[in-house]
């Protein structure tokens, strides 16, 4: 069964764009390929129809000088039309958390095997730099449109934070997505293993892993 899933899981990986068309998007988004830290640019079916879209999750400078936002990460997505780009969905992660983040990362997997990708978008947050914590969102598209379907950080350190957080908050802990079991569940529930290694600023004498679900879609 987990090799049936693994097999399924590869075949729907979408694929890289070419270079050519990794630059259009960038113009598309009116951003100079020189200003590009990191960009991740794939294309694969995210939104109902049977183009593909190009998704991008580009990490770029701004050109501004302020720490929180000289450098910037975005979500977008493309349909392509008359060999034009025309957005259908933008997400400015700057703009929404308020600046100081980076090293944006993306994947995209089909959860409910409906042979459309989710989007999971995760980038780090420097906003407290005692506070080391990577944040995620699992995107997908329904009968509203995109919509975030779960989001929350995958990587969080506040064990050095002890003047401004409180104890009660002072954890360090992981969250890994269980896709075979999310896929199990045709996509309805989304399981995460979260690895705890210190609660309330005390290291636990040995990480503790508890299971996490959170609804997805209705089951079909």
């Amino acid at each position: 069964m987990k090799r049936t899933v693994v097999l399924a899981c590869l075949l729907l990986l979408p694929c890289l764009v070419r270079a050519d068309s990794t630059g259009r998007a960038y113009q598309a988004m009116g951003l100079k390929t020189k200003d590009v830290l990191t960009g991740t640019v794939l294309v694969s079916l995210v939104a109902p129809g049977e183009s593909k879209q190009i998704v991008c999750l580009t990490t770029y400078l701004t050109g501004k000088k302020e720490k929180n936002d000289a450098v910037n990460v975005r979500l977008d997505v493309f349909n392509e039309s008359s060999g034009k780009l025309v957005s259908i969905y933008s997400r400015d992660f700057g703009a929404e958390q308020g600046g100081f983040l980076g090293n944006g990362n993306l994947q995209l997997l089909d959860l409910d095997s409906d042979g459309r990708q989710e989007i999971i978008a995760s980038f780090e947050s420097f906003h407290d730099p005692l506070i080391k914590q990577r944040l995620a969102e699992v995107i997908l598209y329904d009968d509203s449109g995109f919509r975030t379907a779960w989001s929350g950080p995958v990587e969080y350190d506040a064990t050095r934070a002890a003047r401004d957080v409180p104890r009660e908050r002072r954890d360090r802990f992981e969250r890994e997505f269980d896709f075979a079991r999310t896929l199990r569940s045709r996509g309805s529930t989304l399981f995460i293993q979260k690895t705890m290694v210190a609660v309330a600023g005390e290291p636990l004498a040995s990480p503790k892993t508890v299971q996490e679900t959170f609804p997805l879609r209705p089951q079909r």
